[in-house]
């Protein structure tokens, strides 16, 4: 499974989350594994983006995508 963007990797776990509730079977075994799988992928990114601002000494370097916007126009919040 080829790694996505992180915003396209939350929304596929929001989806997934969505489709566990309603799936029946093997259906909803496999969406789980999925999810499982996604929420490990998340995980490891947030590991990696600290790890790298901890050794950099940088923790400003951790900069959420949809708060880039705001700090660009300096309206935070």
């Amino acid at each position: 499974m080829p790694a996505m963007p992180s915003r396209r990797l939350e929304d596929r776990i929001r989806e997934l989350c969505a489709r566990v509730l309603y799936e029946k079977g093997t259906d909803w075994q496999k969406t789980v594994h999925q999810l499982q799988l996604a929420i490990q992928e998340h995980s490891l990114r947030i590991t990696n983006k600290t790890a790298a601002a901890t050794v950099g000494g940088k923790p400003e370097v951790i900069v959420e995508r949809r708060d880039r916007s705001a700090i660009k126009t300096g309206s935070e919040g």
